[in-house]
């Protein structure tokens, strides 16, 4: 029996091996991963709830379809296109999908580090993940329910799975790569320019955005007048007050178009567009925020905001000569930059646009968008940051020194004739050479020097036990060689 029991071990060597104890969460990480699951879902249902009651009770309408309200109110903050009463809704606000993206990568960062095992990491992702997707799941199911008290057509299943998903993915990775990126970039493959490239890319994304802003404020003082006339229009303080939060809540979409009009791209209401060359009227929503749009004006001078955008690709080119050692690396650090930067606003521009029912499509013209956004930072900016590090290896102009004076020679070693005293062997002679100058006559004639020599002689010797130490002091004559003439100026260097 127990020859068949190892020949069958021998055949199946894993049969007799103790299997390693999987891993399983303490009480504590438990509470941590619901943190991360579940705490900013709640938060932004509670949210929604308390703006969905606020506004049906500011309008006096009835509470029937309050669940409907806020389950549609959870996919719009994802994205997910709605239809209401046979409209199509896909243009939604970005604000409240960014401070969930925010909320999420938070949550994420609490709860990892560095020195986490792969185990844990793997727990928070799906931590991070499941939660949404089950609010989801059941804010789907209430709006199929809904849709028979109040005119909301169920949306597109996995359409809505995607997006939530792609969103709370989006955040995970934000906020469990702020705390991973540095053991990550060590086991991955990928050349350390690539990872350097970050920080430009996200300083020039920044600066984009900051002069989209810029641009959407000065339209927004300019066109004051007609802003505040679209406010009045919500027939009191209650609908005045709830245009002006929607407008705060588009606010990042307009944004998006006006970075995309600054790069040289065209942002489009339906018909009407505007761009640095044109501007096209044509009927918009009675949105506050959209009466920052011109009237006119475009051509020449307007040209002049392009001055912005190749601003911030030479800003991107200079941040990413620095610290390389070679153009080349210059260069592709500055590709994989914009490319980075391309890539995520490209991304943000398709999430803020769609359709907007009888308007037509919102957004901006995505693929010149993407190509400017790359033109002006990864070309513009490679060719500068190839250019700087070329400049910054060119060997700097040698300094213009002044004029020497011709250089003495050196002279030559003076024979010293000290008196010979008898020395022990082993004894330790400091000497030290004091030169005092002596006047001497035109440099034609040979003088003798005279040069008080001191030394000191310090002699250790063991005698019955005591130690012996002596001092004598010779003054020597010493008498420059024939034929040595004096310096310039009537001095001798001393001699050592």
């Amino acid at each position: 029996m127990s020859s068949l029991l190892s020949r069958d071990t021998a055949r199946n060597p894993t049969r007799g091996r103790v299997a390693a104890p999987r891993p399983t969460p303490t009480p504590e990480q438990v509470r941590a991963l619901l943190g991360v699951a579940f705490r900013p879902t709640v938060l932004a249902l509670v949210i929604i709830a308390t703006c969905v009651l606020v506004t049906l009770v500011a309008s006096n309408s009835e509470l029937n379809g309050t669940s409907g309200a806020i389950a549609a109110s959870w996919l719009a903050v994802h994205q997910v296109q709605l239809t209401v009463s046979g409209v199509s809704l896909g243009v939604l606000p970005l604000l409240p999908t960014l401070l969930m993206v925010w909320a999420c990568a938070k949550a994420c960062v609490r709860t990892v580090t560095e020195d986490s095992p792969s185990y844990e990491r793997w727990w928070v992702l799906g931590a991070a993940l499941s939660g949404p997707l089950l609010v989801t799941a059941i804010a789907l199911a209430v709006v199929q329910d809904a849709s028979e008290v109040i005119p909301l057509a169920s949306p597109n299943v996995l359409a809505a799975f995607g997006w939530v998903l792609a969103v709370h993915l989006t955040a995970a990775g934000i906020g469990m790569g702020s705390r991973l990126w540095r053991p990550l970039t060590a086991q991955l493959p990928v050349p350390a320019w690539v990872f350097a490239a970050a920080q430009p890319a996200l300083r020039a994304a920044m600066a984009l955005l900051a002069s989209g802003a810029a641009l959407t404020a000065v339209a927004l003082v300019s066109s004051w007048d007609t802003v505040g006339a679209l406010v009045a229009a919500g027939n009191g303080f209650v609908g005045g007050l709830g245009l002006t939060v929607l407008s705060i809540l588009y606010l990042p979409n307009v944004v998006l178009g006006a970075v995309a009009v600054l790069v040289g791209a065209t942002a489009h209401v339906g018909t009407a567009a505007v761009s640095l060359l044109e501007v096209s009227g044509g009927p918009v929503p009675a949105l506050p925020l959209l009466g920052a749009l011109p009237a006119g004006g475009g051509g020449g001078a307007a040209l002049a905001l392009l001055t912005v955008p190749a601003a911030i690709g030479v800003m991107l080119g200079r941040d990413c000569a620095r610290g390389v050692s070679s153009s080349l690396e210059a260069a592709q650090r500055a590709t994989v930059a914009a490319v980075a930067v391309a890539t995520g606003l490209g991304l943000l521009a398709f999430a803020g646009g769609g359709d907007l029912g009888s308007f037509g499509t919102v957004g901006v013209d995505l693929p010149a968008f993407v190509g400017l956004v790359f033109a002006w930072l990864g070309l513009l900016g490679g060719a500068v940051a190839a250019l700087s590090r070329l400049r910054g290896r060119r060997p700097e102009p040698a300094a213009t020194q002044p004029r020497s004076a011709p250089a003495r020679p050196a002279p030559e070693p003076i024979a010293l004739s000290v008196a010979e005293t008898p020395v022990a062997s082993g004894t330790v002679i400091e000497a030290e050479v004091v030169g005092e100058p002596v006047a001497t006559e035109p440099a034609a004639k040979s003088v003798p020097a005279a040069a008080v020599v001191e030394a000191e002689v310090v002699e250790a010797g063991l005698f019955d036990g005591e130690v012996l130490e002596g001092e004598v002091v010779e003054v020597a004559q010493v008498t420059a060689p024939e034929g040595e003439q004096d310096l310039p100026g009537g001095a001798r260097p001393g001699s050592d």
